[in-house]
């Protein structure tokens, strides 16, 4: 049976109680829907350690998948020993204070680690005739999934800013922040890294799902891909800031 809905959820950074509102709007239904989660579950927001509980409560159950981010490839890799500086520049250190005062977490964070590293890269869902892709970061037009490279997945921000995309398949990627749709006013981002785009671009071919979240007064966004319909959190500026 097709699915009502294929639901793609942007970075959640941390900002549990921001993405609690959206998983309540969502009303995800797992005998009829689909969820991939793009991945960035911990670092910038105060509440890591709430959505790694969240996604260890949730991962494995009947069609929702998580996908690896960046920041989890970093947290990976901080837990194993290598480059832990960079993921404590990069946000690493919100997630620590909020592990902080919680017990014994070598179990916890064992868990986690064997987590991320069961996390795919991509998913590749055909339904219908149209084919749809989701990853991260984005990945190089021309070359198959299997065939790129991990960090493309992970960091590659050449998709979300290029001027067009004229591929068949509908992409969509977290990772790079556009311009908080469904706003009050359009804003600029504040960061150096974030676009002045809309979310939905190139027919609905390309989607940018990640719309700062962990910001002061940015939101959690998903969107369903088959119908182009978003949902956003609450905004709850006293949990944002860079």
């Amino acid at each position: 049976m097709p699915y009502r809905r294929i639901l793609a959820v942007g970075d959640i950074h941390g900002c549990y109680q921001k993405f609690l509102t959206l998983w309540e709007r969502l009303a995800f239904d797992p005998a009829e829907d689909l969820v991939v989660f793009l991945g960035d579950y911990t670092d910038r927001g105060p509440e890591s350690r709430d959505v790694m509980e969240w996604v260890l409560a949730h991962a494995g159950q009947k069609h929702m998948f998580f996908l690896r981010g960046n920041h989890d490839e970093m947290m990976l890799a901080a837990l194993l020993g290598v480059e832990k500086e960079l993921w404590i520049r990069n946000g690493g250190d919100t997630t620590c204070e909020s592990l902080r005062g919680k017990g014994d977490l070598n179990a916890f964070l064992m868990q986690w680690a064997k987590t991320i590293q069961q996390m795919p890269l991509y998913l590749e869902i055909e339904q219908d005739g149209q084919t749809y892709w989701f990853m991260h970061g984005g990945f190089v037009p021309g070359v198959p999934l299997a065939e790129q490279e991990e960090e493309t997945f992970l960091w590659n921000r050449d998709f979300a800013e290029a001027d067009a995309y004229d591929g068949k398949e509908v992409v969509t990627v977290g990772h790079t922040i556009v311009q908080y749709i469904y706003y009050d006013k359009q804003i600029e981002p504040e960061t150096e890294d974030a676009l002045f785009k809309p979310m939905i671009l190139d027919g609905g071919r390309r989607i940018l799902l990640d719309t700062g979240g962990f910001l002061a007064g940015g939101r959690i966004s998903a969107i369903d891909v088959l119908t182009k319909t978003v949902w956003q959190s609450d905004p709850m500026p006293e949990l944002g800031g860079w």
